[in-house]
C-alpha cells in the first residue's frame, strides 16, 4: 500500500507502517482510520511478517486526533471514529508479530495511545509525549487501561488526569518508552533496534507476547497449567533445531582448536 494516508511496506520479515498526514503533524481522522484498518488487515494476513514498524512521516509520529473533525461538541461520527480507532489498537496489540513505535517530534494523545498499545517505543530525545485529552473534556481511550500496565499506577495517574507532556528522558525514566535515541542518528538507531528484534525466534517471541498481555488478567495457576503445552511448541520449533545445530558446530570448532594448540 503506497498510497492514502497510512502507507505499507513490506520487506521480507519486516512491514513499516507509516502514518501518511504530514501537513497535520499526522493527526488521525476518519480517512486516517479507514485506511489504518485496513493495514491491520493486511498485516494480520502477512503470515511471514515476524516484526512491525509503527511510524509517521514528517516532523512527527502522531500528534493525535485532528480537532477539525469534533466540531465542537458530540456526533455519531465522531463516537464511531473513537471506537473505531481503539478497536484498531487492539488488532495491533494483538498481532502475531513484534510490533515497534518509532517515535518522534510529537507524540501526544492518540499518538502516545497507538505507541503504548505497541511491544516496544524508540524514542527520539528530542520527543514530547502526553496524553492531552482531559484538558480537551474528554479521556484518552483505553489509555488509562493500558498505561498503568506499563508504568504503574501513580504515574499514570499523574500524565492522565494532568494532561502534561514530558520529554523523551523522562519517559525512559517512567518506563512509558524503551530505548532513547540521539534525534540526529533516529533512523539509523531505529534500524539497529528493529534488526535486534527481527532476530529473535519467532515462536518463543510470540508465546512470551502471549503470556504477557495476560499477566494482569488471569491468575498464575491458569497459566502455569498451560506451561507445558506453550513450551511443546517451542521445542518443536525450526529455530530451536537451528540453535542446537548452531551450538554444536559451535562446540565442535572449539574441541578443534583445543586439539590444534595441544
Amino acid at each position: 500500500m503506497q498510497h492514502g494516508t497510512v502507507l505499507l511496506d513490506v520487506e521480507g520479515r519486516l512491514a513499516t507502517v507509516t502514518l501518511n498526514r504530514p501537513e497535520v503533524l499526522n493527526a488521525a481522522n476518519l480517512e486516517l482510520m479507514e485506511d489504518f484498518e485496513a493495514v491491520v488487515d493486511a498485516l494480520e494476513a502477512a503470515s511471514d511478517v515476524h516484526v512491525v514498524l509503527v511510524r509517521g512521516a514528517g516532523r512527527a509520529f502522531s500528534a493525535g486526533v485532528d480537532l477539525d473533525m469534533s466540531g465542537g461538541g458530540k456526533s455519531p461520527e465522531l463516537l464511531g471514529f473513537f471506537e473505531r480507532q481503539e478497536r484498531s489498537r487492539g488488532r495491533l496489540e494483538r498481532l502475531d508479530k513484534i510490533t515497534i513505535a518509532a517515535v518522534h517530534g510529537y507524540c501526544l494523545g492518540g499518538g502516545l495511545q497507538l505507541a503504548i498499545a505497541c511491544d516496544i517505543r524508540v524514542c527520539s530525545a528530542d520527543c514530547k509525549l502526553g496524553l492531552p485529552a482531559v484538558n480537551e473534556g474528554i479521556f484518552p481511550g483505553m489509555a488509562p487501561v493500558r498505561l498503568p500496565r506499563l508504568i504503574g499506577l501513580g504515574s499514570a495517574r499523574r500524565l492522565v488526569l494532568s494532561g502534561e507532556m514530558i520529554g523523551a528522558e523522562e519517559s525512559l525514566r517512567l518506563g512509558m518508552v524503551d530505548y532513547v535515541v540521539p534525534a540526529d542518528r533516529f533512523e539509523e538507531e531505529t534500524a539497529s533496534v528493529v534488526q535486534t528484534y527481527l532476530k529473535v525466534p519467532h515462536t518463543a517471541a510470540m508465546v512470551s507476547k502471549r503470556l504477557m498481555q495476560r499477566a494482569f488478567e488471569e491468575p498464575l495457576a491458569t497459566l502455569e497449567a498451560e506451561m507445558g503445552t506453550l513450551m511443546a511448541a517451542c521445542l518443536d520449533s525450526p529455530e530451536v533445531a537451528a540453535a542446537a545445530k548452531s551450538w554444536q558446530a559451535r562446540r565442535a570448532e572449539r574441541a578443534r582448536s583445543r586439539s590444534h594448540q595441544g
